[in-house]
């Protein structure tokens, strides 16, 4: 008569390879699932530094011609430490008085990179005109990074030179 109550040594074997195997492979993609998020965390910081340090900001004053003003003139630079930036894929939003902005696209050439430290000049022909007591809203967008936007009111008396 067979006795069959207990485990043999080689069935226990058999049991605790087996179990090494499963926590192998349950260990294997637990750390590949790490690995997998790890990556992704960098690539989404990689991009968001990208994005925050490939901005356009105003640099210094904006000028305008006679009133009512048909033409800005105002200074940007991409501060230290940002990505350069290709001028002619920069798009400018203009509003007055909160109504429909147009779109204008930056006059300076496809292939002028404006560098960090850098600075241009850049002069926009604006519609509608900008007449005393308008507030106009002027939006600079860089073709990755955040916006600058801008909001001025155009004083009465105004002759033309700095809209603070």
């Amino acid at each position: 008569m067979k006795k069959d109550a207990a485990f043999s040594g080689l069935e226990a074997a058999i049991v605790l390879i087996a179990f090494v195997v499963v926590a192998a492979v349950f260990s294997y993609v637990m750390l590949g699932a790490g690995f997998f998020a790890t990556q992704k965390a960098q690539e989404v910081t990689y991009s968001g530094m990208k994005q925050t340090t490939s901005n356009l900001v105003l640099d210094g004053y904006i000028y305008g011609n006679k009133e009512p003003i048909d033409k800005l003139t105002f200074y940007v630079k991409v501060p230290e430490g940002g990505e350069p930036i290709a001028l002619g894929n920069v798009t400018y939003l203009y509003a007055v008085n909160n109504k429909t902005a147009n779109v204008m696209h930056n006059p300076k050439d496809s292939s002028d990179f404006l560098q960090p430290g850098e600075r241009t000049s850049i002069e926009l022909a604006v519609t509608p005109t900008t007449a005393a007591g308008d507030k106009f809203t002027l939006e600079i967008k860089p073709p990755i990074g955040s916006p600058s936007l801008i909001m001025r009111t155009l004083s009465s008396g105004y002759a033309g030179g700095v809209i603070y």
